[in-house]
């Protein structure tokens, strides 16, 4: 695309118009910084959706490792509480048999009082 620049000269009534030839050569260094800033923000975009496209796969990942965590750490707080509910059971029944156990002592303590003092006794 060639571009013709035109010099204007107004001198009172008489106007002349006159074409100016572009410099030879290679296209002004102007136009040169605008097609790089281009490519630059071209590149940076494709980088941008690199990165967008790659933490959404490792977010997936990610969400499926923690979901497959949450079902063990689940599953791990049932077998727990299982686990503590019979320990909690057995613990239950220890303490009433040594309730029992202390009752029948008392009781066996008591007789005995009873037939040393019988014993004794004129």
């Amino acid at each position: 695309m060639d571009e013709v620049y035109v010099d204007a000269e107004y001198n009172g009534a008489q106007v002349s118009i006159r074409p100016s030839t572009p410099a030879p050569g290679p296209r002004s260094p102007r136009s040169r910084p605008h097609g790089a800033v281009a490519v630059s923000l071209g590149l940076l975009s494709v980088l941008l959706l690199a990165g967008l496209v790659f933490l959404r796969v490792h977010s997936h990942a990610l969400a499926a490792k923690l979901s497959s965590i949450k079902a063990n750490l689940t599953e791990r707080l049932r077998v727990s509480g299982d686990k503590l509910s019979s320990v909690s059971a057995e613990r239950d029944q220890l303490k009433d048999n040594f309730t029992a156990l202390s009752q029948e002592m008392d009781r066996l303590q008591l007789l005995l009082e009873q037939s040393e003092c019988c014993l004794w006794a004129p």
